[in-house]
């Protein structure tokens, strides 16, 4: 017993010795660990490129609910002093040295003369987003609305949309955990979730990798084509909107179309606006000609909470237009119009531009007359530099810019802009926003406690 009690002893000793030679962590109470400053990179730029037209049963026509690509879409642009110019058969991302649309941009176009889909296609190639707002889109008889859903990313994402009709959110099912595989294209009829419907507007919105995201809206007269665009997203609402482009042409042959033929009255041109919030919207519209040479029109209207409407912009002769939009509420928009040579009419969505202090870059597309739409929507006047060379803008005025073909620019102002590129290729017609987006080093400070 007296053994134990002696080995007890001598254990507990030597446990208390061991504890006095370690030296245990101070511990302060109420004082905060100094941060730690982490500088942050930015990731490497990529832009995404929706490539060419999208048709339903192939070239054929006859395997339907099978949405394949068809012909070839021009890939146009520059990454610092390099330039990108290709064609592609299929999308395309483009990994970058820059970081900023100064001097990593690229526009696609298509001018499309297949047997299922007839007209310009042609947008921004762009970086990946999680949310984004389409204001565009018709499913009536004859008409096609597309999203493109393009993942570039090895990170699957699960995409949820919410779809605005003239009567409010339109429900249904299959609206959520949409899948859209890494590495994949995802491509959805939207007459799955709004079947008929003439007059709509989508969010989308995505977990999981950033998405390249397009509404690609087609047109069919009874077995002829005519009539296409690849919309890409707007910007948020806002209680000023401005839609640099409208560029009107042959207003007189297409309201004789239209009064002869119902099946072209959609040719006619439209306002599209959304009311997302929970308050109706009140709304001003000035449709203004560019350089004083053209005369426009006001519509005033009210688009009820949580809706979208169409408005028809009447008796506008040909000229270069800008829309400017005022609203008691906070609303998204888009103006949509057609042009037409000898063939069928052509289909052109210009969408709503966010005026920004820019210092932006932009290409023009090959083959094409483009010209560039540009809004000082502000009470003060200024100037933008256009690869040097400074125009002056008056303040609440809109000037245009001829531009030449398969040309890369850089875009300065010295007040907020909203800039255009209205792209023109035998008479098929698009509007492509020019994108001020940049990603820029930085630095985070963390605090681990």
């Amino acid at each position: 017993m007296f053994k134990r009690l002696l080995s007890l002893l001598l254990i507990l000793g030597l446990a208390a010795s061991l504890a006095a030679l370690m030296q245990l962590p101070k511990t302060q109470v109420g004082v905060t660990n100094e941060a730690k400053t982490i500088r942050v990179e930015p990731k490497q730029p990529q832009l995404i490129c929706a490539g060419p037209v999208y048709v339903n049963g192939g070239d054929t026509g006859l395997k339907l609910g099978n949405f394949t690509q068809s012909g070839l879409a021009a890939i146009t642009g520059i990454d610092g002093t390099a330039t990108i110019a290709t064609t592609t058969a299929g999308h395309r991302s483009l990994e970058g040295q820059s970081a900023a649309s100064k001097d990593f941009n690229a526009i696609q176009s298509q001018r499309a003369t297949q047997k299922l889909a007839a007209g310009l296609a042609a947008t921004n190639c762009m970086p990946g987003q999680n949310d984004a707002w389409f204001v565009a889109g018709d499913n009536s008889v004859g008409r096609e609305a597309l999203l493109i859903l393009v993942n570039p990313s090895q990170v699957d994402a699960s995409v949820s949309l919410q779809l605005l009709g003239t009567d409010g959110p339109i429900q249904g099912t299959g609206l959520s955990g949409i899948s859209a595989p890494a590495g994949k294209v995802t491509v959805l009829p939207l007459a799955a979730f709004a079947p008929k419907s003439a007059t709509f507007a989508v969010q989308v919105s995505s977990r999981g990798a950033a998405l390249g995201m397009w509404l690609q809206q087609k047109a069919i007269r009874g077995l002829t084509p005519g009539g296409l665009d690849l919309v890409g997203p707007t910007p948020a609402a806002q209680k000023v909107v401005q839609i640099p482009g409208l560029f009107i042409r042959t207003a007189e042959k297409l309201a004789t179309l239209a009064v002869s033929d119902s099946d072209y009255a959609d040719t006619k041109t439209y306002l599209r606006l959304v009311a997302p919030g929970d308050k109706e919207a009140i709304f001003t519209a000035q449709v203004q000609g560019a350089d004083g040479t053209s005369f426009g029109t006001v519509i005033q209207g009210t688009v009820p909470a949580g809706t979208v409407r169409d408005f028809e912009l009447t008796d506008l002769a040909d000229g270069n237009y800008i829309v400017q939009i005022t609203s008691n509420e906070p609303v998204m928009a888009s103006a949509s119009f057609n042009r037409i040579g000898a063939g069928e009419p052509d289909l052109a969505i210009a969408s709503a531009v966010q005026p920004t202090k820019l210092d932006a870059g932009f290409t023009t597309a090959p083959g094409a007359i483009s010209k560039l739409s540009l809004v000082n929507p502000g009470s003060k006047a200024g100037t933008f530099t256009i690869n040097g060379r400074t125009v002056a803008i008056p303040a609440e005025s809109n000037v245009v810019v001829t531009l030449a073909p398969a040309t890369s620019y850089r875009l300065s102002s010295t007040v907020p802009i909203a800039a255009s590129t209205v792209v023109d290729i035998a008479s098929a017609i698009a509007v492509v926003p020019v994108l001020d987006y940049r990603s820029v080093t930085g630095q985070l400070k963390v605090v681990v406690r």
